[in-house]
């Protein structure tokens, strides 16, 4: 009979322009700043300009800019 069960999380993926979310400067391969506070596992997504980025981190900025962060290419 199982009492309890720890979940852990791995995964490493090399990333080709940038290895941390330059919006929450965390790791890309750790969870964001608002995973960690709210408890759940980051995503990632990468723009038409190769750049990477928390899933829920770009959201929230795509929300009044149009463009990556890094580059000012379309995202």
């Amino acid at each position: 009979q199982v009492t309890s069960i720890n979940i852990i999380k791995s995964t490493i993926i090399k990333y080709n322009y940038n290895s941390d979310c330059t919006i929450c400067a965390n790791e890309l391969n750790d969870d964001s700043i608002y995973a960690q506070d709210g408890n759940y596992f980051s995503t990632i997504s990468t723009g038409e300009c190769g750049h990477s980025y928390h899933n829920d981190c770009i959201d929230k900025w795509l929300k009044s800019h149009r463009m990556c962060p890094l580059c000012k290419q379309k995202f």
